[in-house]
């Protein structure tokens, strides 16, 4: 797949600010239910999937809702989480905000489980199981997204060390997505990038809380865990660092005026325009967590930035 062979989705979100307050969250657009939970009767739209890897069983799981199943060109969101979890933890965290889109736009969701609730991403750092033995992650991914059978454009979205995961696609894999997100996730210091860097440039948009603990918005060391128990995931670049990083990559940086910025409620927004935009959004008062209207996931008391719309919304604009 190239980015080229594929067609955009045409339509935008309905809810378009950039960020909300907790007070506007009540109502944010009168078409976003911010206490949605995932209907009972979504099991129907939901089938398992595995492959042999590396002489090991892989699986995901895929949502499609019924306008995806009557559209042959349908979108792919490949949804990817972090260390520690699966692909029905971050289902439940954040599939209610993902399957309402997923209804609304006629988007194919993929939760894809990583091995041992771990990937083989782009940072040297980290002896977690998937990276020591060197698994095929980006093969897992190109299954996973085939398994659809659609021509659609095929996205990202990774949340922490699945940010990282996201970045390997873009930066290793150009050829089958066309559009990757990460939240929680710095790019890695040049010391600390394992991933070759080749291809073509793939739009990239990153969420960043500022109170994040573990991924510390001005860079520094990623370290997992407290006390004699925590370890080290290596230095990761500042939130800004990182994205102007991918914009030189991506051959967005330059011109008068680079980045734009805004700043709405409580996020402000970053983003290099261009063929292959880059959009940074450091969200005020979020943790290490996947920022939304609910503000389920996490539970840190942060501010409620609708990051699934948002990272759909980048995606559907992109030409």
């Amino acid at each position: 797949m190239t980015h080229s062979m594929f067609p955009r989705p045409a339509r935008a979100l309905a809810c378009l600010a950039l960020a909300v307050s907790t007070a506007a969250c009540a109502s944010p657009s009168g078409e976003r239910d911010p206490s949605a939970s995932i209907p009972a009767d979504s099991s129907q739209n939901l089938t398992s999937h595995s492959t042999v890897l590396d002489e090991r069983t892989r699986t995901w799981t895929v949502y499609r809702p019924p306008a995806a199943v009557d559209d042959p060109s349908a979108p792919v969101l490949l949804v990817i989480h972090g260390t520690g979890d699966t692909a029905s933890g971050i289902r439940n965290g954040i599939g209610p905000d993902l399957e309402q889109l997923a209804d609304e736009e006629g988007v194919t969701v993929v939760y894809v489980d990583g091995h041992q609730n771990n990937w083989n991403e782009c940072r040297v750092e980290g002896d977690w199981p998937a990276k020591v033995e060197d698994l095929d992650d980006l093969g897992l991914m190109r299954q996973a997204a085939e398994s659809v059978g659609t021509t659609g454009p095929v996205y990202a979205v990774g949340f922490s060390s699945g940010g990282h995961m996201a970045m390997r696609l873009a930066l290793e894999a150009p050829d089958l997505v066309d559009g990757v997100a990460a939240v929680a996730a710095n790019p890695p210091t040049a010391g600390n990038l394992g991933c070759e860097v080749q291809g073509d440039p793939v739009p990239i948009m990153f969420v960043q809380g500022r109170q994040d603990p573990i991924n510390p918005i001005d860079g520094g060391e990623v370290r997992v865990g407290s006390g004699l128990t925590a370890v080290s995931r290596g230095e990761v670049m500042s939130a800004v660092e990182g994205a102007e990083w991918f914009a030189r990559h991506n051959g967005v940086a330059e011109g008068p005026g680079t980045p734009s910025t805004s700043r709405e409620a409580d996020a402000e927004t970053l983003t290099w325009e261009g063929h292959a935009p880059v959009r940074l959004v450091m969200v005020d008062r979020v943790g290490h967590s996947f920022p939304t209207l609910s503000g389920r996931w996490g539970r840190d008391g942060g501010a409620r930035y609708d990051a699934p719309g948002e990272i759909w919304r980048f995606f559907s604009e992109l030409e």
